[in-house]
Parts: C-alpha cells; sequence; structure tokens
C-alpha cells in the first residue's frame, strides 16, 4: 500500500481535493452567502440562492478528477523509470514493487473511471459538453508523460496548465448546475446584483487559477533542476539541460518575482475592502515561503537546495489554497 501511494502521489491528490473543496466552499459558497445577506438587507425574501451542484454530484466529480489525476502520475512513472533510477532510486515503484504491466492496467482502469464518472456528472447536468475537461485532461497527461516530459519547457507549462484547469472546472461545473437563473433573477430583483456576483465569482476563480498556474510552473521547473543529472544522461531536453542551470535557475526566480508583484497588487485590493486579516495572511502564509524560495534557489549550488526549494514551492501552493478557506471566514 504505501508503495502505490508514492506512486499516484498521494500527497498531490490531497493538494487538487482541498483545490476543488475550497473553491466550492470556500468561494462559490461565500459569495452566495453574501448574496443572501444582501438581499435579506434590502427586505427581499431570496429563493432558490446558494450552491446548485448536489453533494452527490460534487463528490462524483471530485473522484473522477482525482482518479484521472491518480492515472497521469502512474502513467508518468510507467514512462519515466529510467531516469527515475538515477534521480531518486529510493522512490522507484514501477518495476520494482509494482509491476509494469500492472502499472498500464491502474492507468488505464483509473482513467476510465474518472471518465465514467464524470460522464454520469455531465449527463444529469444537462451538459455533455463538460466532459471536455475530462478527455482534455486524460490525453494531455499522456502527451506528456510520453514526449513532453523530457522537451524544454513545454511538459511545464501544460503541467502547470492542467492545475489551473482545477478551479476552473470546478467554477464551470457548479455554474452549469443551474446557477444561471438564480443569477437572472438576482439581476431582474435588485440591481444587476447577480451579473456582478457572477463577475466577482469569476475573477476570484480565474485569479486562483492564475497562481495555481504560475506556482506549480515555478515548482516544475525547479523538478527539472533538482532531475538534471538524470535527465542529461537519459537525453532530455528539459530547460536546465538546453540553456543551462543557471539561466533555468533566474527564470525560476523571474516567475516567483512575478508572483510575488502579482500577490502584492492583490493585496492591495483586499486591504481596500477591509479584508486586512486575509492580508496578513497571504504574506505569511504564500509571499514569505515564496521569498525563502527565491533566496534558496539564488544560493543554490547542490542538488538538496533544489530539493529544499521544491519543498517551499508546494507550501506556497498549499497556502494559497488554504487562503480561499480564510476568505470564507472573513468575507
Amino acid at each position: 500500500m504505501p508503495a502505490l501511494f508514492r506512486l499516484v502521489r498521494l500527497p498531490n491528490l490531497i493538494i487538487i481535493a482541498l483545490t476543488m473543496l475550497a473553491v466550492r466552499y470556500g468561494l462559490i459558497e461565500t459569495l452566495w452567502r453574501k448574496a443572501i445577506s444582501d438581499f435579506l438587507e434590502s427586505g427581499f425574501l431570496p429563493q432558490g440562492f446558494g450552491l446548485h451542484m448536489s453533494t452527490l454530484h460534487f463528490t462524483l466529480l471530485l473522484i473522477s478528477t482525482l482518479c484521472i489525476a491518480a492515472a497521469g502520475y502512474i502513467i508518468n512513472d510507467y514512462f519515466d523509470t529510467k531516469t527515475d533510477r538515477i534521480n531518486k532510486p529510493e522512490r522507484v515503484v514501477v518495476g520494482r514493487s509494482i509491476s509494469r504491466r500492472v502499472a498500464i492496467g491502474l492507468h488505464i482502469v483509473l482513467s476510465s473511471i474518472g471518465f465514467l464518472l464524470a460522464a454520469w456528472v455531465c449527463y444529469r447536468l444537462f451538459a455533455l459538453k463538460l466532459l471536455l475537461f475530462q478527455i482534455l485532461s486524460i490525453g494531455a497527461l499522456w502527451i506528456y508523460s510520453a514526449y513532453l516530459k523530457k522537451q524544454m519547457l513545454s511538459g511545464n507549462i501544460l503541467i502547470a496548465l492542467l492545475a489551473a484547469l482545477v478551479p476552473i472546472m470546478t467554477g464551470v461545473y457548479e455554474f452549469a448546475a443551474g446557477s444561471l437563473l438564480s443569477l437572472e433573477i438576482m439581476n431582474v430583483t435588485l440591481d444587476e446584483s447577480g451579473s456582478k456576483l457572477l463577475k466577482t465569482g469569476a475573477i476570484l476563480v480565474i485569479g486562483y487559477a492564475l497562481f495555481a498556474f504560475l506556482s506549480n510552473l515555478i515548482r516544475e521547473l525547479v523538478k527539472d533542476l533538482e532531475d538534471l543529472e538524470g535527465d542529461l544522461e537519459d537525453g532530455c531536453r528539459t530547460l536546465p539541460v538546453v540553456v543551462g542551470e543557471t539561466q533555468a535557475r533566474y527564470l525560476a526566480m523571474g516567475i516567483a518575482v512575478f508572483t510575488l508583484m502579482m500577490l502584492a497588487l492583490i493585496m492591495k485590493y483586499l486591504w481596500q475592502f477591509e479584508l486586512n486579516g486575509l492580508v496578513i495572511y497571504l504574506a505569511v502564509g504564500v509571499q514569505i515561503p515564496m521569498l525563502m524560495l527565491i533566496h534558496r534557489l539564488w544560493n543554490a549550488r547542490e542538488k538538496s537546495d533544489y530539493t529544499r526549494a521544491s519543498l517551499l514551492a508546494k507550501i506556497s501552493i498549499v497556502t494559497g489554497v488554504l487562503s480561499m478557506v480564510v476568505f470564507r471566514f472573513l468575507y
């Protein structure tokens, strides 16, 4: 069982689950709760306002996403066994604890379960077009593992985009579950309040998706720096191999600085709306780990430095996700 957990990257799956839960209950439900409060203060009785996607459908979507992500990690290890034996020999699972045949079988089974669960949810929501999220994800994860992982930047960007897709997909599925009618009622009843709610929700979800993209791109670049030795021996064309370790390190630091600047602008906006607690949380929980990451990369000399930098990147990702929970209690 420990080998299976390592194979499917259990900590990463937990982060994905936290992201979906935080978007649903930290952002979307909080905005609906605020809208209900505003309606009551204006003397109207809100009806049908709140989360429209049932708990059952959301749970199945969550399981579907985790199955597809787990299948992606399995196929990644399946294609990457040779490099992993050099970079992380103690963590190699495929070919040791789990045979290659079993690994590819698990990939097929999990991908199929993920697809079928999402298909059922889409059918129940009368929104089969949303199944495109799962089809693209399954195909993208295979293409990444088989072709793009060993190429310069394309694989890094693809994984970062898939990470950004998680909050966007959660928001889109909720909207497709029937929110449109409630938003139209809000518009008619109280001065375009539905459009304002939709705009605020879209800005928040896209904002977190952008953070997910940037933070995961940083981590992908740091992981390439960490795996430089094995990638060189395996003939990979990752960014550090092509342009050199120093240049790749500077690029990762540059993206981290840009992320810090973006966060600073967001924090200024939040401060104007008197969400001071959230500003303090972002400064301590997200910006400080990001600054430590930049410092670690600036002084990196050994593989262990990149390992610590990768951990700091993951901490920033987790604290960024948890900021949505903080938002729930402060907004």
